[in-house]
């Protein structure tokens, strides 16, 4: 996520001057000597602006994306390979295994185009300050005159990581994000699709919002009428209505129109009630571990969910 191996600052400087078309100096009075992170696809250094504002500089990794385009391409190969078998030895399984590799790469070569990833931000920031209830999430602004393909500049953050706070922190910024996402899931139709606990950051200045969101290479957009079918999804989990709950997923295209409803029906009461109980993550896994008989090793709520699906 943020701890990769970073390539060498010199490279990064060469890059950064390649991108906005001149000197370092020109555009920046500082920048720190070592990246702040370093991740698979582009490492983040802390700098300047010659204006005076510190920004986060996000600069992609040289020649990434001929290492991308060559691993896809030997992905894309192998997965025509097991489809190919799926469809001879297993013809009952319905995962298109070549069109799920596809979307895939749409996300990394979309991920890699910077330009994206600041609309994405731009997009975010105003839809949640039309809409976002609570005010407690922030988008960092960016700086879109020194942002490129594979160069952004965005506001510095000062504050830390989720994964870094201790749990009694992390509690109090629980509702914030639930409201965040929520909103942006069901009101917005636009949704940051990342959301690790190293891409949430806890503010240290919270007269802009609790916590912030980083890192907008990945978001996801919905229409009026899969968030309200995710709407009613959500009302039918609750009430444990199993039975419009296929009609929902079959809707939401989790599960095909001819899935064999009196198999599924008893499998969501199994795989899904666990989680209508509550208790959190953890509980949820013991309950599912629990009914399935599985133990430590394996991991029971995608248990649940394949045995539900497939």
């Amino acid at each position: 996520q943020d701890s990769v191996k970073p390539f060498d600052t010199s490279v990064a400087v060469e890059m950064i001057e390649k991108e906005l078309g001149g000197p370092l100096g020109q555009f920046f009075t500082e920048i720190s000597e070592e990246p702040v992170a370093a991740a698979s696809l582009a490492q983040v250094y802390k700098a300047t602006l010659a204006t005076g504002e510190t920004v986060a500089v996000k600069v992609q990794r040289p020649a990434v994306l001929s290492l991308v385009s060559k691993d896809l391409y030997v992905l894309r190969r192998a997965a025509e390979v097991y489809q190919g078998l799926m469809d001879r030895f297993a013809p009952q399984q319905k995962t298109n295994y070549v069109a799920l590799l596809n979307e895939w790469a749409i996300g990394f070569y979309t991920e890699l185009d910077f330009t994206n990833e600041a609309a994405n931000m731009n997009k975010m920031r105003a839809l949640l300050a039309e809409n976002d209830s609570l005010g407690g999430v922030y988008i960092p602004k960016v700086y879109d005159e020194f942002s490129t393909r594979r160069l952004i500049v965005t506001e510095w953050i000062d504050g830390c990581k989720l994964s870094e706070c201790p749990p009694e922190e992390i509690k109090e910024f629980i509702t914030v994000g639930q409201e965040s996402f929520l909103t942006q899931l069901l009101q917005i139709g636009f949704f940051h699709s990342d959301p690790h606990p190293g891409n949430i950051m806890k503010m240290n200045d919270q007269s802009k919002g609790k916590i912030a969101l980083i890192d907008f290479g990945l978001v996801a957009s919905l229409q009026q009428e899969d968030m309200d079918q995710i709407v009613n999804a959500i009302i039918h989990l609750a009430n444990k209505d199993y039975t419009a709950l296929v009609d929902d997923f079959i809707a939401l295209g989790i599960l095909p129109p001819d899935c064999d409803r009196p198999k599924v029906i008893p499998l969501m009461d199994k795989a899904l009630s666990p989680y209508v109980k509550g208790g959190g993550a953890k509980k949820y896994e013991e309950e599912v571990k629990r009914m399935y008989g599985i133990d430590g090793s394996a991991g029971g709520a995608v248990g649940g969910f394949q045995a539900m699906t497939q």
